[in-house]
C-alpha cells in the first residue's frame, strides 16, 4: 500500500468503529421544550412490534436519565407528547456480522420525531438517522447499540 493511502484507510477504519447519528430540525416553535411533568411516548412504524418496544424503552430510559421527564403516561393522556414515526430500520444479523464483518454494514434506524405540548401544538419536529458501528470488534456494532444511539439522538433533538 502506498503511504498516501494510509490516512484514508485509517479514517475509514475509525468511521466503521463508532456509532453515528444525525439530527435534522424540520420545524421548531419559539416555545422551550417542557421540563418535568408527565410525558407520553409513542413509537410506531417498525417492521416488528418488539423493535418499537425496544426503541421506546431506550428513549424513555434516556429521557428519565436526563431529568427532562418526571413520569411517563400512556399515549392519549394529557401530557407533553413525543411521537416517533420510524421510517426505516436495518438489522445486521450475527451470522452476517461473522461472515462479512464490517462489510455487513451498520444496524440503522431512521425516523421523524414530533414533540407536542399538552394542547397538541407542535413544539419540535425533526428527522433522526442513527446507526451502530459497522466493525464487529468495535464493541458498538449490535442492534442495541444502534437503539441506544438513536435514543440519544432523539433526546438531543429536543434541545
Amino acid at each position: 500500500m502506498r503511504p498516501a493511502h494510509r490516512p484514508l484507510l485509517l479514517a475509514l477504519l475509525l468511521a466503521a468503529c463508532s456509532t453515528e447519528g444525525k439530527v435534522t430540525q424540520l420545524a421548531t416553535s419559539a416555545a422551550p421544550t417542557p421540563q418535568g411533568g408527565p410525558w407520553s411516548i409513542a413509537v410506531r412504524g417498525c417492521n416488528e412490534a418488539a423493535a418499537c418496544d425496544d426503541l421506546r424503552a431506550a428513549i424513555v430510559g434516556r429521557l428519565m436519565a436526563t431529568g427532562m421527564v418526571e413520569r411517563i403516561v400512556p399515549p392519549g393522556s394529557p401530557a407533553t407528547a413525543l411521537e416517533v414515526d420510524v421510517s426505516r430500520t436495518r438489522t445486521v444479523s450475527g451470522a452476517e456480522r461473522v461472515f462479512f464483518g464490517a462489510l455487513a454494514g451498520r444496524n440503522e434506524v431512521g425516523a421523524t420525531a414530533t414533540l407536542r405540548d399538552v394542547r397538541g401544538a407542535t413544539l419540535r419536529s425533526y428527522a433522526v438517522e442513527s446507526g451502530s458501528a459497522a466493525h464487529p470488534f468495535s464493541g458498538e456494532s449490535g442492534r442495541g447499540d444502534a437503539y441506544t444511539r438513536f435514543a440519544s439522538d432523539v433526546v438531543a433533538g429536543l434541545r
